[in-house]
Parts: structure tokens; sequence; C-alpha cells
């Protein structure tokens, strides 16, 4: 068993599919801004033998990069997924009492991309555009990809390409709408993500319709600020998708670094 994975591993590519973290990165307007910093240095602690350490300090909120939504981070008309009443899932400072992030597993599954950009023969779509569930299914027949049932389901709008640039990032962002969102869920898929920092469709003018139906309404989790330059220069639209959460209880989500795995 283990000399075949080793052979399915020697002859396949690993994509990357997270952005670098660091001071002034693109942040939601809602977040804290990331901040991080060395607090020891080398030459503030020696041990007997001559050894030195370094050690470094992070602050940021959750949300912060590439991360995972967890299923409580959204709710609708006062309700968590499963009718959970908010007042009884989160009470204090610390955390969701139910569906924090702690509770999703380790993500191991099919992946397909849908290059929606390229779909619009665009390196990056325009700023407030709204992805379409017929968007969507275009891009799959052009594609040639199905999605099935339990597959991750990645959106490519291109702003990934504006990640070193906050300001433009942040900007109102593409995204699928409703219809998209209804659309990747009725073909099957079990969680969705793309490379902009709201996910769903962002016109400046509030927002939030897509998160509210996919974690409140339907307990499927979104994964934001993803890289799929990669992916889509290479053509490769499904991949095995493996991500790690961290078990950070009642957390609303977790930094991720997620990879994609094909032949």
């Amino acid at each position: 068993m283990l000399s075949s994975l080793e052979s399915v591993l020697a002859n396949s590519r690993v994509f990357d599919l997270s952005q670098p973290m660091k001071q002034g990165m693109p942040r939601f307007r809602a977040h804290v801004p990331f901040s991080f910093t060395i607090n020891i240095r080398h030459t503030d602690f020696t041990f007997p033998n001559g050894a030195g350490v370094s050690n470094d300090v992070i602050l940021g909120c959750t949300h912060s990069g590439t991360h995972i939504d967890a299923i409580g981070h959204f709710s609708s008309h006062g309700c968590l997924y499963g009718g959970v009443d908010v007042r009884e899932a989160v009470t204090g400072q610390g955390g969701l009492l139910k569906h924090g992030i702690e509770q999703t597993p380790p993500i191991l599954q099919r992946g397909v991309l849908f290059d929606v950009a390229a779909f619009k023969n665009k390196d990056v779509l325009d700023a407030g555009y709204a992805i379409t569930a017929d968007d969507l299914e275009r891009t799959a027949k052009v594609e040639g990809v199905e999605l099935r049932k339990g597959d991750v389901a990645l959106i490519r709008t291109g702003f990934a390409r504006h990640w070193e640039n906050a300001s433009k990032y942040v900007a109102s962002s593409p995204g699928p709408d409703l219809s998209g969102s209804q659309w990747l869920l009725r073909n099957g898929a079990s969680l969705t993500g793309a490379d902009t920092m709201t996910y769903e469709v962002d016109t400046g003018a509030g927002g939030g319709t897509v998160h509210a139906f996919q974690l409140a309404e339907q307990g499927v989790q979104i994964i934001e600020n993803l890289d799929l330059e990669a992916l889509a220069k290479e053509r490769i639209y499904s991949f095995m998708f493996f991500a790690l959460p961290l078990r950070i209880v009642g957390a609303t989500a977790s930094p991720i670094r997620p990879i994609a795995i094909c032949s």
C-alpha cells in the first residue's frame, strides 16, 4: 500500500492554492489588520551550549488570508444552520458553542475549477460582476468537467492577481450571486471557494446573501482568498483537493493552506 502511494505521489504535481500572509495584506473592512513581529531574537535568548532561539507573534482574526468559514460564521433570521438560536450559540467571548471551526474535519475531496474569467475571455473579471448559474454551467461545459456529489467547487475570477494591491483587491469583487451558489449546491458541491475576499459578488452595498444561504441554510462551508492562477494557467480543471483547518475551539473560521494534487 505504501509503495503504491509513493508511486502515485511521485508522478503527481502539487499546487499551493494559498496566499502569503504578511503585514499589510488585504483584509475585509470588518476585520482587524494582520500583524506579525519578532518578539525574541537569537541574541535575546541563548542556551548554555550556545544555541540561540528566535520567536514571533501574530495578531489578526481567523479570517486572515486564505481561510475557511465555519458553519457558525453566518446566521439567518436569528438562527444558525439546523435552527440553532444564535442566543444559545454565542453567549460570550468564548466563541461559538455550536458549529465552530473545530468541528470541520480534514478535507480530502475531488476538486473542480470553474475558470469563469477565462470563459469570459478576461484575465480578471470586472469588479462587482455577478457570476450566475448560467455562467457556471457554460464554464463547466467549455472545460469538459462535471461537478459530482461531494466535490469542492472553486471559482476563479482572476482577482488573485490583485493580492499585492490591497486597495484594488478589496474593492467590489466579482463572485457568484444566489443563482450561482444554488447551482453549485444543486449539482453536488459540498464545499465552495473563490479567489476573492468575499467569495460572493460584492457591490459594496451590503451583501451576505450567499453566505447566509450556504452557511446558515444549507450548512455548506466557504473558502476565501484562494490563489488559483497556477491551476488556471495549466488548464487543470479537476484534481484532488486537500486542506487542514486549525481546530480552534469556537472560532468562526480558520486559516488554511490548501493544495491541489493532480497527475
